[in-house]
């Protein structure tokens, strides 16, 4: 039954891997094929090998990494917060609604008042930092049994003549936001290239791990067959017994290695998952054709491609702009506050006692004539605040601010500097990896020819069986030398792309 839903699986696997779609039902697919091994062997409870090339890694991972999954919840509540901060100067309503009963005992009068008053008002800001407020009163109730009602309409104007009256001030929370989301953007930006690379390191340990313990199996079964071959010799009489031992040290040796192979796998393995965010029990396999290609020679174009996709100064820099226009909205605090404030009312309201035909106004004793407000009222208003004390109070942050600049400025001419000697280690390291492979590539073809030459004088008799083994010692040893040369110049490889931002345009936009 296994068998036969690991053929179906490959299968599957193979036919979709011919499909030319669009990128988008080309991840989808690879989703739905992950998904679907991940239903199969929850349902057949038993493990089996899954073969995952890189980039099919790199997919999974993108989904399921838990930092990025974290990273992206919080950078949706850095947007909503954004969106609510950039309706700053959108009109804002508001209704006040109250009941009121009153029952009061006036100078020849029995006052009862029984009304429902509501305020609608409308309140709105201006970059420049002028506030209108606009709102109406509605009065609706009785007195002393009549029926009154009254309404009128205000609108209240304040605009700053000195302190806050510069756009950048009024705008400063929403531009402060809107660079800490840019840098926040630039954070997830690093991050999502940072698991990148670290799932691309991992699925090279992988693979060196694997290609590890299939040479140590082979150095294994290799030193098992010449104890058995020196035992023979020995039963013959053709070899001295002692040479026994350190045939059999050998093989010995060779189980350690392959041990310790196995436990770097097994490490490698479950480092794999971890990134990648699989739980499940699988055995993973790498498949993944290696290409061995370098970067152009061009060292001038691959420094500036580094400089230009730096994070970390391009985070320097926003917080330099953060800090100027921060330094600015503090400078105009120290200012004086001088406001010119202004109110014009229509209508009437706050109506008080009848109003009946039978009263005069010059009647001084009667106290039921009307109280009412008539249209154009109107009122202006000149606010001035003129601190006297607390000048290095209110001058420090201001001072603070300052040195943060000078701070951000020192930082960013140092982290250039360090930059161009991290571009140059680099490119230095490519040179030397490259000779490395052609040296490993090398020593394991001259391994392998004094092995074959010596395997062709042991057949003639000229050299001993102990010193065919030593030489094919020497061809594991250089095996292991080459595999570990291709994977630390793929790794310096991803290294670079990954400096110079072409990870994520490589392995997730196509």
């Amino acid at each position: 039954m296994i068998v036969i839903q690991q053929t179906l699986l490959c299968g599957f696997l193979k036919k979709a891997q011919y499909v030319r779609l669009h990128p988008v039902l080309n991840k989808l697919t690879r989703t739905l094929q992950t998904a679907f091994l991940f239903v199969v062997c929850v349902i057949t409870q038993h493990a089996f090998a899954l073969t995952l090339d890189l980039k099919q890694a790199i997919d999974y991972a993108m989904e399921n990494n838990l930092l990025l999954k974290t990273s992206l919840l919080d950078k949706n509540v850095r947007v909503h917060e954004l969106r609510i901060l950039k309706q700053k100067f959108a009109p804002k309503f508001s209704l006040n609604l109250a009941l009121s009963v009153q029952n009061e005992d006036y100078f020849h009068e029995d006052f009862n008042e029984k009304k429902i008053h509501s305020y609608p008002s409308m309140k709105m800001l201006s970059p420049m930092g002028t506030q209108i407020e606009i709102f109406s009163e509605q009065n609706v109730g009785s007195e002393k049994g009549q029926h009154s009602m009254g309404n009128a309409l205000r609108v209240v104007i304040e605009q700053p003549l000195l302190k806050g009256r510069k756009k950048i001030v009024n705008t400063w929370s929403i531009e402060n936001a809107t660079l800490q989301n840019e840098i926040e953007s630039l954070l997830l930006k690093q991050m999502v290239e940072q698991t990148l690379y670290q799932v691309i390191l991992t699925y090279h340990a992988l693979e060196l791990a694997l290609e590890n313990i299939t040479l140590q199996k082979r150095w294994v079964t290799n030193s098992a067959r010449f104890h058995e071959n020196l035992q023979t010799k020995v039963s013959s009489g053709r070899a001295p017994k002692s040479d026994l031992s350190s045939s059999l040290l050998q093989v010995r040796q060779a189980q350690g290695q392959l041990m310790q192979a196995n436990f770097e796998y097994n490490q490698a393995m479950r480092k794999f998952k971890e990134l990648i965010g699989i739980t499940e029990e699988f055995s993973i396999i790498p498949h993944q054709k290696r290409h061995l290609t370098s970067y152009p020679e061009e060292s001038a174009a691959m420094r500036q491609a580094i400089v230009d996709n730096d994070i970390e100064l391009r985070i320097l820099n926003l917080n330099k702009k953060r800090i100027k226009k921060q330094l600015e909205v503090l400078k105009d605090q120290q200012l004086i506050d001088i406001r010119l404030r202004g109110d014009w009312t229509t209508g009437r309201y706050h109506i008080y006692g009848l109003n009946s035909n039978d009263l005069t106004w010059n009647d001084s004793t009667n106290f039921n004539y009307p109280f009412i407000h008539q249209n154009g009222n109107y009122s202006a208003h000149l606010l001035v605040n003129i601190p006297l004390s607390g000048r290095q109070e209110r001058y420090h942050p201001v001072f603070a601010a300052k040195m943060e600049l000078e701070k951000i400025e020192l930082a960013a001419c140092q982290h250039q500097q360090a930059l161009l000697e991290y571009i140059n280690g680099l490119l230095e390291q490519r040179s030397l990896k490259k000779e490395q492979i052609n040296l490993s590539v090398e020593s394991v073809t001259l391994a392998a020819q004094n092995y074959e030459n010596a395997v062709l004088k042991l057949e003639a008799g000229r050299t001993s069986l102990f010193e065919v083994m030593q030489l094919r010692e020497h061809l594991q040893d250089a095996e292991l030398k080459c595999n570990m040369a291709k994977i630390a110049y793929l790794d310096l490889q991803t290294q670079l792309e990954l400096n110079a931002g072409l990870l994520e345009k490589k392995w997730l936009t196509t």
